[in-house]
């Protein structure tokens, strides 16, 4: 391995962890069928181009070893999964747009783009997708060429290989080719046993308007004259979805929403663009049909959440997949005798194939921890015989269905397979295992699985087939969770709900600067489900892992099954300090905040922020918290606040030397003791100046006393309550009732970032918009992501990579400076500093302001604080003083 270790330096991993969390996808596979195959890699690399790919595969061939093409793993089919060890290919890192070619309506890309950054990219051309996946948010376009399939879109474009222009891989032997027209059958749909793909080209087209309709039917009888209808008018159709009343019912237990009827079929059909006379006549075809519309607002209800077909696993907390495409003349057949055969256990969701056939994905819930899991499993192939019965077919081969390779290839195209295979990848490098039956490949590593499949599909179960094989009882793997040591109950149960979909990587502040499985969300539940399952136990690896979050709450908004991810990640810490783990970076500012009462062990006098003219109170019913970087670094956020609270006229209470730290880094530390501490203290300090009502500029210190410190008030049987509002809700208030009265104009283009404890934790985007749109002169101009989409500054970061915070400052700079901004305009000291400090270090146009900067400006308010210059002395101290934070055992520690 030291060969790949010097060609790939800090892109090789061959630790156990990095290797567990990619020895597997989205399927969960009953334990005895893992124990036919060897699905642990011996190592993970993440290629950045095409020559790394020629050498890897060169070093490959003179060691014999196999190498696993990967994108997202977005798959339930296998094909990502080592059959007998080997190396990972995971191609996050060539992910580049090559070239868009307008004219042609083309464009290229690297295999590792996820379809929603590039569908991104197309719509700030006026460009988009012809078709793309249900899986758009987290899959890759490399991963959808190696598998093959159909999607959203594909009623009007087909499959998606109808829509590629070339691919170009390495072959097994380390030679390079494009394959296009014919030839796409020799790469496309194959796992990539024939080459692993570094470039592909594919159709696109000029930007639409997707207009829904929704209508429910009695049953699917109408459909095919329904698609003959719209057809013979001539209709836009871009796609049109089924869903069966399971799917229905059980999406809407899932997400506690009730849109639609649950006894009855959902028909949902998107236009391309209509004018109001084809909107019209798409609605008298669809009544006709026998066909009930729905609301429009239910229409884009169900089309808004396309891409959530799994969040029914929240009721499995498993799911036994299965997918199969089916002529349209049979589909009623085909869901009449599945229902028949599973009395409603299996949901369908349907999409259309052209104007003949449709896909359909089955989904039935599971539990993996019962006895009864691996027999379920074996329903899916019960599934894929109704199909092939009714002139249907399966969706993909993998590794579990590769003797239906000749039914979905063809005789010819299997011969042609082999034979290319076999003389461009002699010693079998390339995924062994996939795709080709044993009968056809001698050294498949799949015998015993397809063995077992095969009995299955005689009749016999998976789990009897497997337990003869195996020579024992292997539903004894299934037994109750294993799990001992910290974690809650409720954290090890959700660790099975995760649908390990990858939705949440791209959005990951952590993922993307260093986008390994380890430092992903998936990842993260995934090693908790190991942990819950006794499989491994807890280490300074694994507790990295799960610590590595800025907690952002990205990940809460994009996940498939709705899980509380921030909150869970900031409940374990408490449970892996108690377990004797400590992050030392907050192990320090621990030390720091009870020592000094501040984040950063500076003295009390250091807070002083208070000039002469500042008028405040000792008692009264408000009170202000400027919190601790505030304070010593950015002292112009409290004073400007303080004067403009002075000039509207309302009294405030400051605490002065009362005010000591919140207390967010002892909670994000998971030093629970010490956070009582400051609970108690700060209420009773608060209660004693007659406080009611608190205002913070901080957004960690507005969220730390608005949601932890009732928590923890209750824990000490004190009864908060003390009223919380965020500085920029009270300006605006005071906006709107005629208080702030804006003398000065500002004439400046200004963006707005958003703190993620103001924004995704408690919603506050449109008030600080408000109070910019008011000052006059002023003009906002939107990034590329902003509300509840806005990048996350990447401070907390610090405490574990500061590369990640270099990353993440300076992608949000260069998104600031791509809007022509003269000021890109904040709300929180620590958002203040990484801006202000990334923005000088870049030397970029923009520049930093706090929006309380520009609000005392517009008021008349003279001799605004400048903190730029602390700033760098304190963020170049906090890079000296946190580079070499890790997670560490305490008694390693303190030693």
């Amino acid at each position: 391995m030291q060969t790949l270790k010097d060609l790939f330096g800090n892109r090789f991993r061959d630790n156990q962890l990095e290797r567990l969390l990619y020895s597997h996808d989205v399927g969960v596979l009953p334990a005895a069928v893992k124990k036919t195959f060897n699905s642990m890699p011996s190592a993970v690399v993440q290629p950045e181009n095409k020559q790394e790919l020629i050498d890897l595969m060169k070093w490959a061939n003179e060691t014999r070893t196999p190498l696993i093409p990967r994108g997202a793993a977005t798959s339930g089919f296998g094909g990502a999964i080592p059959t007998k060890g080997g190396v990972i290919v995971d191609l996050i890192r060539m992910k580049n747009i090559i070239a868009f070619d307008p004219e042609q309506q083309t464009i290229t890309v690297e295999p590792g783009i996820v379809w929603e950054e590039l569908d991104s990219f197309l719509a700030s051309r006026g460009y988009t997708l012809r078709l793309y996946p249900s899986s758009y948010p987290g899959s890759t376009v490399g991963g959808w060429t190696a598998q093959g399939g159909t999607g959203l879109g594909s009623y009007r474009y087909g499959s998606f290989k109808d829509n590629l222009v070339e691919v170009k891989a390495i072959l097994g032997d380390g030679t390079e080719r494009t394959f296009s027209l014919q030839d796409l059958d020799l790469i496309y749909g194959l796992e990539g046993i024939t080459g692993i793909i570094y470039e592909i080209t594919l159709k696109v087209m000029k930007q639409k308007n997707d207009f829904p309709f929704a209508a429910v039917f009695n049953n699917l009888l109408p459909l095919p004259e329904l698609v003959k209808e719209l057809e013979n008018h001539n209709l836009p159709v871009w796609n049109i979805t089924v869903l069966t009343p399971e799917f229905i019912a059980l999406h809407q237990s899932a997400t506690r929403e009730k849109v639609l009827p649950e006894d009855k079929y959902l028909v949902n059909i998107v236009l391309s663009s209509p004018d109001e006379k084809q909107v019209d006549i798409a609605q008298t075809l669809i009544a006709r049909a026998g066909g009930q519309l729905l609301s429009s607002e239910a229409a884009h209800h169900e089309w808004n959440n396309r891409f959530y077909t799994m969040r029914l696993k929240r009721l499995g907390p498993s799911l036994i997949a299965s997918e199969v495409i089916v002529p349209l003349a049979k589909a009623a057949e085909f869901i009449g005798e599945v229902e028949h055969k599973f009395k409603g256990e299996f949901a369908f969701e349907g999409t259309f194939v052209g104007q003949d056939a449709i896909t359909f994905l089955g989904l039935m819930p599971a539990d993996e921890r019962k006895l009864n899991f691996p027999l379920l499993y074996a329903n899916s192939l019960i599934i894929n015989d109704i199909a092939t019965k009714l002139g249907g077919k399966i969706f993909a081969l993998g590794m579990y269905f590769t003797d239906y390779a000749e039914q979905l290839l063809g005789n010819n195209l299997l011969k042609q397979i082999v034979k290319f295979k076999q003389e461009t990848d002699p010693q079998g490098i390339l995924n062994p295992g996939k795709i080709l039956p044993p009968g056809l490949d001698k050294n498949s590593p799949l015998k015993m699985l397809n063995t077992a499949i095969k009995g299955a599909t005689m009749g016999k179960s998976l789990l009897g087939g497997l337990t003869s094989l195996l020579g024992g009882n292997s539903a004894k793997d299934h037994i109750e969770e294993k799990a001992k040591g910290p974690f809650s109950g409720a954290v090890l149960a959700e660790s099975y709900i995760c649908a390990q979909c990858g939705f949440c990587r791209t959005n990951c502040t952590v993922f993307m600067p260093d986008p390994w499985e380890s430092n992903s969300p998936r990842g993260k539940w995934y090693i908790l489900n190991e942990y819950a399952k006794g499989n491994i136990d807890l280490d300074e690896t694994a507790v990295t892992a799960l610590f590595n979050c800025t907690t952002c709450k990205k990940c809460d908004l994009v996940c498939q099954t709705l899980l509380p991810n921030a909150h869970r990640w900031l409940e374990m810490r408490p449970a892996v300090n108690q377990a004797g783990f400590i992050n030392t970076g907050l192990e320090l500012v621990k030390d720091n905040v009870v020592n000094s009462g501040n984040f950063w062990g500076v003295p009390a006098e250091t807070k002083s922020w208070i000039t002469p003219e500042i008028k405040y109170e000792e008692e009264g019913e408000i009170a202000y918290w400027p919190g601790c970087w505030a304070s010593i670094i950015m002292k112009n956020m409290p004073q400007n606040i303080a004067r403009i609270m002075n000039k509207a006229g309302v009294p405030f209470v400051y605490l002065g030397a009362d005010e000591g730290c919140c207390g967010l880094y002892h909670a994000l530390g998971g030093y629970m003791e010490e956070f009582g501490a400051k609970v108690k203290a700060n209420y009773e300090n608060l209660k004693k100046r007659g406080v009611k009502k608190l205002l913070l500029s901080c957004p960690g210190c507005f969220a730390t006393f608005t949601e932890n410190y009732p928590e923890m008030a209750h824990h000490l049987g004190i009864d908060w309550d003390i009223e919380t509002e965020h500085v920029t809700v009270f300006l605006n208030r005071l906006l709107q009732e005629g208080k702030l009265r804006f003398t000065k104009p500002i004439n400046a283009k200004v963006t707005y970032h958003d703190s993620c404890h103001c924004g995704r934790w408690f919603n506050i985007y449109e008030e600080p918009r408000a109070i910019l749109k008011a000052i006059p002169g002023i003009e906002l101009i939107e990034m590329e992501h902003n509300r509840e989409k806005g990048l996350c500054c990447g401070l907390v970061a610090s405490f574990q990579s500061i590369p990640t915070v270099g990353y993440s400052g300076q992608k949000r700079i260069n998104e600031a400076t791509a809007t022509g901004a003269e000021y890109i305009v904040t709300n929180c000291a620590g958002c203040g500093s990484q801006m202000n400090f990334t923005s000088n270090m870049l030397n970029a146009n923009v520049k930093q302001k706090d929006i309380t900067d520009l609000v005392a400006e517009a008021m008349g308010i003279e001799e605004i604080y400048d903190p730029t210059a602390a700033i760098a002395s304190y963020m170049e101290a906090a890079i000296k003083l946190l580079t070499p934070a890790c997670i560490m055992l305490k008694q390693k520690y303190h030693k």
